[in-house]
C-alpha cells in the first residue's frame, strides 16, 4: 500500500516541472516575439523618417531644379541676344591690324607646305618661343595631320583658310559653306576632337579687298554665322615684293621696315618666308615689338 501511494504521490513533480518547462520556453518564445516586434516596429519607425527625410530632400530637389531652369532659360535670353549682336559685328568688321598703342605684332603663315617645311616653322617658333596664327589649307591638313595636331599642342592657333584655296567671288553660298566646313572637318580629324577658330583668312584676300564691297556684303555673313572675323593684314610680302628679288634677306628687311605695333605679318610657307622667319622674331624683339599670335595682339593691353 505505502508503495502504491508513494507512486502516485510522485506523478504530480513530473507534471508540474514539465509544465514549468512550457511556461517558460513559451515565455522564451514570447519574449522573443516582443523583442522582435519592437525591432521592427523601430525599423518602421526610422524608414518612416528616411522617407520623410527623402520626401524633403527631393522637394528641394525639385525647386533647386525648377529654379535652374528659369536660370537657364534667362541665360539662353540672354545669350542669343549676345549671338545675335556678336554675329552683327562680326558682320561688320574684317581685322586687318591690331591696337597701335601695343608692342606686339601677330605672325601669321598661311597655306601649308610639305610635311618637312611644316615642321621647320614649328621647330623655329619652339626655339624662339613664339606663340603665331597658322592658317592651312583644309586639303594640307589632311596631308600631314601629324605636323597640325603638334602645332596645336603647342600652342599655336590654327585658323580657317578654307579646304582647297578657291577664289570664294566665284563659288555660290553653299559652296563657300563647304568651304568652311571642309576645312573645320579635317582639322578635328587630325587633332581627334571638336575644334573651332574665330578666324578665317580668305585665299588671296579675295572677297574681302577695300574694292569689293558687293562681294563683301554676300561672303561676310557666311563667314560671321560660323562664328569668325575676317583676318586680313597691314604687312604682306607676295604683292609688296613681286618686282623685286623675293629672297630671306629682302623679306627680313621689308616686314622690319614696315612692322609696328599692333600689325599682322602675314608669311606663307614657303623656302624664303621660313628661311627669314628667325631673323625676322629677332629683329622685331630688337626694335622693342613682340611677335605673338592674334589671339594675343587682339587681347593686349595698351601700353602706356
Amino acid at each position: 500500500m505505502d508503495n502504491q501511494y508513494g507512486g502516485r504521490n510522485r506523478q504530480p513533480k513530473k507534471k508540474s516541472a514539465a509544465r514549468v518547462v512550457i511556461f517558460l520556453f513559451l515565455l522564451a518564445v514570447i519574449t522573443a516575439l516582443g523583442v522582435f516586434s519592437l525591432g521592427q516596429y523601430m525599423a518602421v519607425q526610422s524608414l518612416q523618417s528616411s522617407l520623410q527625410s527623402l520626401e524633403e530632400k527631393l522637394d528641394q530637389v525639385e525647386k533647386e531644379k525648377n529654379r535652374l531652369e528659369e536660370q537657364y532659360d534667362q541665360l539662353r535670353e540672354e545669350n542669343e541676344e549676345l549671338r545675335e549682336e556678336n554675329k552683327m559685328l562680326r558682320s561688320e568688321t574684317i581685322i586687318e591690324h591690331g591696337n597701335r598703342d601695343t608692342n606686339k605684332v601677330a605672325i601669321t603663315i598661311d597655306d601649308g607646305g610639305s610635311e618637312a617645311v611644316n615642321n621647320r616653322v614649328l621647330d623655329y617658333l619652339k626655339e624662339y618661343e613664339v606663340r603665331a596664327t597658322l592658317f592651312p589649307t583644309g586639303q594640307n591638313v589632311e596631308s600631314y595631320p601629324e605636323t597640325w595636331r603638334r602645332a596645336v599642342e603647342e600652342g599655336h592657333e590654327l585658323g580657317n583658310h578654307t579646304y582647297s584655296h578657291p577664289y570664294l567671288t566665284s563659288l555660290s553660298e553653299e559652296q563657300v559653306r563647304e568651304e568652311l566646313r571642309g576645312w573645320r572637318e579635317a582639322v578635328e580629324k587630325a587633332v581627334g576632337g571638336s575644334f573651332h577658330s574665330p578666324f578665317f583668312r580668305p585665299p588671296y584676300g579675295d572677297g574681302f579687298y577695300s574694292g569689293q564691297a558687293n562681294h563683301r556684303e554676300r561672303l561676310q555673313p557666311i563667314v560671321a554665322e560660323k562664328g569668325m572675323f575676317p583676318i586680313m593684314w597691314d604687312v604682306e610680302l607676295v604683292y609688296a615684293l613681286r618686282n623685286e628679288a623675293y629672297n630671306a634677306a629682302r623679306i627680313t628687311e621689308h616686314v622690319l621696315q614696315n612692322a609696328r605695333g599692333g600689325s599682322i605679318v602675314l608669311l606663307h610657307f614657303t623656302e624664303a618666308d621660313i628661311e627669314a622667319l628667325p631673323r625676322i622674331i629677332t629683329g622685331l624683339r630688337e626694335r622693342g615689338l613682340e611677335p605673338c599670335s592674334l589671339r594675343e595682339l587682339l587681347l593686349a593691353e595698351p601700353q602706356t
